[in-house]
């Protein structure tokens, strides 16, 4: 497979001649192999074999989604998992193997490297997640289609929004359209605050009836074939006072030169930072959010993100969040939040439900 070989081309740089893989959303990419329960496998990568290590939970769909991997199901009552991998390793001639520092539990990676002694073992950070950035054609048209069913459901949801409502009535009726739109699972936990909680960047929905004159937030996301989207939108329950409108408009704005900031060539750090000068000219510049966004992918929130310091730079097909906020504790808060493509010298947005301001 493509995606494995350009992998096995930075091998030499790292100085190590096999990969053991355990983030699943890796897995997924290399192999093809989909499961949201984490651990349930290893995906071993020598210099010309790749071997997909699982237990018999997860045999059959293994062979059906790997066709181009050797899976290979562990007896667990018989051998252990370090003792396989060392095996497998013997087999495909890895001295060096490197493994994902950041996706092993200690406890996990202690029993494993006890039993492969045998093998020099070197932490490598982020090789697979730097090739995910620049999405393909096919994984594109999945997140447009996340992105389309997303703005599916916001609509449907909009229409059935009443005072009395609570927040978690409301967010489960969210989630019921994602997954009837064909949603094959929630990108995260749905967020879904309403009045004074909307200060809450990442409130969770509580049973609090909806009132008349609320401010609404809701960020929730879509899947598609482990492809996500995350989209947030601002609204108000009746008629905007002033001072919601004031706020929205706002961050209406600042959203707006976010998104326009954002091209290829230049640090994720720049359209951050052109944002946060913007909101700093404002009466609300303490109450705005740190950072613009993060990248998006098989995992909704990827490195590197929209924020001061990260200079790392944009590439053409990146996809990112552009996500700016204003939260004043006692009061509420409004986002809007989009997901974007980096097209070169512009930008496409995947997510495309309005962006002006919604009185229900």
């Amino acid at each position: 497979m493509k995606r494995i070989q350009t992998l096995r081309e930075q091998f030499a740089t790292h100085r190590i001649d096999g990969l053991l893989v355990a983030s699943m959303s890796s897995i997924r990419y290399l192999s093809g192999f989909a499961s949201d329960e984490g651990g349930v496998a290893l995906l071993l990568i020598g210099g010309n074999r790749e071997y997909l290590i699982t237990d018999y939970r997860f045999g059959e769909q293994a062979r059906e989604e790997c066709s181009h991997v050797q899976v290979v199901v562990r007896d667990r009552a018989r051998q252990t998992l370090g003792d396989l991998v060392r095996e497998l390793a013997v087999e495909c001639n890895i001295q060096q193997l490197g493994y994902e520092r950041e996706h092993f539990p200690h406890g996990r990676w202690l029993d494993l490297a006890a039993e492969m002694e045998a093998l020099v073992l070197k932490p490598v950070r982020g090789l697979v997640e730097l090739q995910r950035r620049i999405k393909d054609n096919e994984e594109l048209g999945y997140m447009r289609r996340a992105a389309d069913i997303g703005d599916r459901a916001l609509d449907h949801l909009l229409g059935m929004l009443r005072p009395g409502m609570t927040e978690r009535e409301a967010a489960v009726e969210l989630e019921y359209a994602l997954k009837r739109a064909g949603s094959e699972s929630l990108a995260f936990p749905t967020i879904f605050t309403s009045g004074p909680r909307t200060s809450r960047p990442h409130g969770m929905p509580s049973e609090r009836p909806l009132r008349r004159g609320d401010l609404i937030t809701a960020d929730f996301g879509a899947v598609i074939s482990g492809y996500r989207s995350d989209m947030t939108r601002s609204f108000v329950l009746g008629k905007a006072n002033p001072k919601q409108r004031e706020i929205y408009q706002l961050v209406r704005a600042a959203q707006a030169l976010g998104v326009e900031s954002v091209r290829a060539g230049i640090p994720y750090s720049q359209p951050a930072d052109t944002v946060s000068r913007f909101l700093a000219d404002s009466p609300y510049a303490d109450y705005a959010g740190e950072g613009l966004g993060h990248a998006l992918g098989l995992d909704t929130h990827e490195q590197p993100y929209l924020a001061p310091g990260c200079d790392e730079l944009l590439q053409e097909n990146h996809v990112v969040t552009v996500e700016p906020g204003i939260y004043v504790p006692g009061w509420g808060g409004v986002r809007i939040e989009d997901d974007v493509r980096v097209t070169g010298s512009s930008t496409e947005l995947l997510t495309r439900f309005t962006r002006e301001l919604i009185e229900i």
